[in-house]
């Protein structure tokens, strides 16, 4: 009995092992499942490589643009810079400055002085004039006076 049973028992897992053409067509579903499997991943790899290749150039011409502002930027600053060096040799210090003022300030108290003694000697020099001009007016008046005297005393003779 046993020896049936286990031969039943065989018979029975015999025939619940599937056969090799259902292996077959399982192992061809895994296969075709498989192939799908790698062309989707093989896809994504490839979008994946794509998209990070335009990352890539995006990127660089990122850098590339950060680059141009950043030496023109640059280039401002040295500009700047120039300038301020071309200031700095061209104008005149404050100490410089400060003497020149303060020298044409001495200069031009110099100048009121002597324009304020030219003053006085024109005035002098006016008056002088007047007073000479105010004697002849009198020594002319006195000249007539006595002529005017004379020339009575002549005609009354």
């Amino acid at each position: 009995m046993h020896s049936k049973s286990v031969s039943k028992s065989s018979v029975m897992a015999h025939k619940e092992d599937p056969s090799i053409r259902e292996l077959a067509s399982e192992f061809d579903g895994f296969k075709e499942l498989m192939t799908e499997r790698d062309r989707r991943y093989e896809q994504r790899f490839e979008a994946m490589d794509e998209k990070t290749s335009l990352a890539l150039t995006s990127s660089e011409k990122a850098v590339a643009k950060a680059e141009i502002a950043t030496e023109k930027r640059f280039d401002s600053v040295n500009e700047f810079r120039a300038t301020l060096s071309d200031q700095a040799a061209n104008l005149l210090p404050r100490r410089e400055a400060d003497a020149r003022f303060s020298a044409w300030d001495d200069k031009m108290e110099d100048l009121k002085k002597e324009i304020a003694g030219l003053r006085e000697s024109r005035s002098v020099v006016a008056g002088a004039g007047e007073g000479l001009r105010a004697m002849w007016g009198y020594v002319l008046a006195g000249l007539l006076l006595i002529i005017a005297i004379a020339g009575l005393y002549f005609k009354s003779r």
